[in-house]
């Protein structure tokens, strides 16, 4: 069973929406749904994003006040997420408060406040957008990549990002800048200050970087493996096409 945080700027899993207001078996998301989200996609029309119906299941909560978070689980996959006051799941459903018995969330398309209990199922509407499983972490550092998506977010937000040659422990990565908000770079899970050390074991450079990327949205490549250093500790990422 794998853990994920889930990110209220890049929502890498998006879940959940509530079944109230809407067909809980329709895929459609309404213009009015949409303008409601907690976390639209900018400029998106309601033909970008659908919804399905699916069911969660409240492992339990720790901390207090703004630190506390939830552990949620698809019960179809028993994938988890640790949800943090104040975070989405998906684009609409916020969690507003969690206490030790369990948590309120708050459905920003209907207004709706529901209460969960620990052990509890809540069955809910999922509404995601198209660009939400351009990238998403199956495994810790391996990532299921869509070719088309992140073509067409590269053609609407860009590659999002580049580098700087730095010294590191002997060798000369490439030190990620600032990371654009929406981007390709942003979507595969780049922070300011990763080191990248290689692609494919190739060194990463300022002039390669965007073209690395690049790769990833196109239809003929299957994967890319990015040796990379955060917080001192080396890991090899690996985006596989499907």
């Amino acid at each position: 069973m794998k853990t994920q945080l889930v990110s209220l700027a890049l929502v890498a899993l998006p879940w959940v929406a509530s079944c109230t207001g809407a067909d809980s078996a329709s895929p459609t998301v309404t213009k009015q749904e949409v303008a409601a989200l907690a976390v639209p996609e900018e400029g998106a029309p309601a033909s970008e994003y659908v919804a399905h119906p699916t069911t969660f299941r409240l492992f339990g909560t720790q901390g207090e006040g703004a630190t506390a978070f939830a552990t949620l689980a698809d019960t179809s996959s028993w994938d988890t997420s640790n949800i943090r006051v104040g975070e989405t799941i998906g684009r609409s459903l916020q969690l507003v408060s969690v206490s030790d018995a369990g948590i309120e969330l708050l459905d920003t398309t209907t207004r709706e406040r529901r209460m969960v209990r620990s052990g509890e199922d809540i069955s809910v509407r999922v509404i995601e957008h198209e660009f939400d499983r351009a990238a998403v972490e199956s495994s810790e550092h391996v990532f299921h990549t869509h070719a088309r998506s992140l073509a067409r977010i590269e053609a609407r937000y860009g590659i999002g990002t580049s580098c700087e040659t730095v010294s590191f422990a002997g060798q000369s990565p490439c030190k990620v800048g600032v990371v654009a908000k929406n981007s390709v770079a942003a979507r595969l899970g780049l922070q300011p200050g990763d080191l990248l050390l290689g692609a494919d074991g190739s060194p990463v450079t300022p002039s390669n970087l965007a073209s690395q990327l690049h790769r990833l949205g196109e239809q003929q490549s299957q994967s890319l493996q990015l040796s990379m250093a955060r917080g001192g500790v080396v890991i090899d990422r690996m985006y596989v096409a499907e």
